[in-house]
């Protein structure tokens, strides 16, 4: 970096860029992180760069499964990413009103989704959504398969998103907060700033020092789950 006569570096990335970042940082080189990952579980920041765009990206997914769902009386299980984190599995589950939502934070048992299945379909509905982080403690196959083996009013499919919330064209809210911490961090470098990363609080840009950041990791909001749990009632 030095010999191509580079004087400073933002660093855009996840937990492991972080990390790498700060080691870059001890080395002398000044250098400042931007949060970018859709698990948005980067800590020091209430939200993370492509998260905005990931959620409206399977929330539309979702939507178009639902017509499906409610056109054939079905339930479809969604598995979205979040091997270690559920943010995007619980905020896609509260905004899209899931009957469940399985996480990595929250066990949970074949029965209860079975149950909070027939109940659905006790109560008249016309479908079921059921949505699934990659890093659930239940395996989506096999929760299908218990459903389809019990009679708890809809025939279940298996809907598996993979990579396709990582792409896609930004959504505004996106597009506003990589122009608001890329100029915070080219002042912060500017100022004479290293070692530290942007952050969202609030509506306020702030910096975090990567120390910090590395030394900790950022959960969903329970709150939102138990949200959900009311919601799906």
């Amino acid at each position: 970096l030095n010999e191509a006569g580079i004087d400073g570096l933002v660093v855009i990335g996840g937990d492991g860029s972080m990390r790498g970042t700060h080691v870059l940082a001890e080395l002398g080189f000044p250098v400042v992180g931007a949060p970018a990952s859709i698990d948005n579980d980067v800590w020091g920041t209430d939200m993370s760069l492509g998260v905005d765009t990931a959620l409206n990206t399977i929330m539309h997914a979702v939507d178009k499964l639902r017509d499906t769902a409610s056109s054939h009386q079905r339930a479809f299980l969604v598995e979205t990413m979040g091997r270690g984190c559920g943010y995007l599995a619980l905020i896609v589950g509260v905004i899209c009103g899931a009957e469940i939502i399985l996480i990595p934070e929250v066990e949970m048992r074949l029965e209860q989704i079975s149950e909070a299945v027939e109940d659905a379909y006790a109560r008249g509905k016309t479908h079921a959504i059921i949505i699934a982080a990659e890093g659930a403690s239940l395996d989506v196959d096999e929760v299908a398969a218990h459903l389809n083996a019990h009679e708890v009013g809809f025939e279940t499919r298996v809907t598996i998103l993979g990579h396709v919330p990582r792409g896609g064209s930004p959504t505004a809210f996106d597009r506003m907060l990589a122009t608001r911490m890329g100029v915070k961090a080219v002042e912060a470098l500017l100022g004479g700033k290293t070692d530290v990363m942007v952050g969202l609080e609030g509506r306020t840009i702030i910096t975090i020092p990567l120390e910090e950041v590395i030394k900790s990791s950022r959960c969903p909001n329970m709150g939102f789950y138990e949200m959900a749990l009311i919601l799906a009632r």
